[in-house]
């Protein structure tokens, strides 16, 4: 009983609005940034497996140096090198990277030294959701919840994003509402040593696949507080 009443009450904190980011996730006008092309798969294994940090690429201004999304001469079923580097790819220009990433980092800081909690996380994979067969408008819902810290060693530097070594997190808001709400149970978030991307991601699409209109990004990746 004590165990029933333990969960109920754990339930009865989440928040199921849609003002929720975990829920209805949106990019902040000034804060956060999202990751274009890249594999969440291969970005777990470095943060998270390899303990690895990573730093953010800006489109290159004058089509020199890397070409973001090109295709690369490549081994087959091999991820490409933009892939597996450390360097997370962006579609914006230098100014505009450097300007998000300052206002992240003071952000974050600023939760972690008046509320002592770290809420900047990078979310793998989105669900795209809708309230009902009729809503026209589709809604995210990050799946996978990395707890990262922004650093750099001096204003000159670039930032960069490393795992804080806290736990790895699942969106039980996301879980919550479509079991309660749609009657969809998805996968449990498998232990980090356990943990196959793809795999899990397979899972969760297998999940949703009967609902109407609702869809999984694999390839998202964000940055953002949630």
């Amino acid at each position: 009983v004590g165990a029933t009443r333990l969960e109920t009450a754990r339930r009865g904190l989440l928040d199921l609005g849609l003002r929720n980011p975990l829920l209805n996730y949106r990019l902040l006008r000034s804060r956060g940034l999202e990751v274009v092309d890249e594999l969440p798969a291969e970005v777990f294994r470095i943060l998270v497996q390899e303990g690895r940090t990573m730093s953010f690429l800006p489109v290159p201004e004058d089509g020199a140096g890397d070409n973001l999304g090109q295709p690369e001469d490549e081994e087959p079923d091999q991820p490409a090198a933009r892939h597996t580097d450390t360097r997370l790819q962006t579609g914006l220009s230098s100014a505009e990277l450097q300007a998000r990433l300052l206002s992240t980092y003071h952000l974050a800081n600023t939760f972690i030294q008046e509320q002592g909690v770290n809420t900047l996380f990078l979310a793998l994979g989105m669900v795209n959701w809708y309230e009902s067969d009729s809503s026209q408008e589709a809604r995210r819902a990050p799946l996978m919840l990395i707890p990262v810290e922004l650093q750099r060693t001096n204003v000159r530097d670039r930032f960069h994003l490393q795992h804080t070594g806290d736990d790895i997190g699942e969106n039980l808001s996301l879980r919550e509402k479509a079991r309660t709400e749609f009657g969809i149970t998805l996968p449990d978030l498998p232990d980090v040593e356990d943990l196959e991307m793809d795999g899990y991601l397979d899972a969760v699409g297998g999940a949703i696949e009967s609902q109407p209109g609702w869809g999984l990004d694999r390839v998202s990746v964000v940055l953002g507080f949630f």
